[in-house]
């Protein structure tokens, strides 16, 4: 996405946003022969809000996730006392958001709920607001503002996880929202105008590569084969069978 380069032994991180926020870490050592994954909870740390708008958002979701009945928040409904990024930065989140900006925006048409094909608010998936924004920029400005919200969400958390490993291998982003919202990750600054905004860090941040993972890429079956590729390997250097 920004042509960085990419040092092939270097830190890699990955982030995910789908049902909900993964994050993982790949470091390598100079006497290592591959990198090792660090795994991480990374997506359960506090949502830092930067803007009055996002303390509004703060307020909103800690209700939201207590009292709505969409089918996306069902899974994880709750009274909460605090609110992890993984709550504004997951597929949940984004009818969450949805939601928000019908209040903050109440005379913006909601073209999802009306017509033959209305959708009611509690069976509004992420993949019905995305679908809609990525189809109907000019038509849909409410789904529109919700991936634009989400992407700066999204990017800000990237870029604080760059910040904590400096990832000169990569950053990879991956999930499901992602291969949604990909067009728009790629083809509008939005996305990386907030990853790169890190203030005295800025031109730091532009030295970190960062991509997006292809939606037909199947990484949970290429990384078990890894895995399993990697299992042989210490079998045969423990068992001493110079055949395995």
């Amino acid at each position: 996405m920004n042509k960085a380069y990419v040092k092939p032994d270097g830190v890699k991180v990955v982030l995910g946003p789908g049902t909900g926020l993964g994050e993982a870490i790949l470091a390598k050592s100079d006497h290592a022969p591959c990198h090792e994954v660090l795994s991480s909870e990374g997506g359960h740390v506090d949502y830092p809000p930067k803007s009055a708008e996002d303390f509004k958002i703060f307020e909103f979701s800690k209700n939201y996730i207590a009292t709505s009945n969409n089918v996306e928040n069902k899974r994880a409904k709750a009274n909460i006392s605090r609110v992890s990024v993984e709550r504004v930065c997951a597929g949940p989140a984004i009818p969450m958001l949805y939601e928000f900006y019908k209040q903050e925006f109440p005379d913006l048409p909601r073209n999802l709920e009306e017509g033959a094909d209305a959708i009611k608010p509690e069976d509004m998936t992420s993949g019905h607001i995305v679908s809609k924004a990525m189809q109907d920029k000019e038509k849909d400005a409410l789904c529109w503002k919700v991936i634009e919200k989400f992407a700066e969400i999204f990017a800000t958390e990237c870029g604080n996880l760059g910040l904590r490993a400096l990832p000169f291998g990569g950053i990879y982003l991956v999930g499901g929202v992602t291969v949604g919202i990909t067009d728009f990750l790629v083809k509008y600054e939005h996305f990386k105008d907030h990853f790169f905004g890190k203030g005295r860090f800025e031109d730091l941040m532009r030295r970190l590569p960062l991509m997006v993972i292809k939606g037909d890429v199947e990484l949970g079956l290429l990384g078990a084969e890894e895995c399993t590729y990697r299992m042989l390997g210490r079998y045969k250097d423990f068992s001493g069978d110079s055949e395995m």
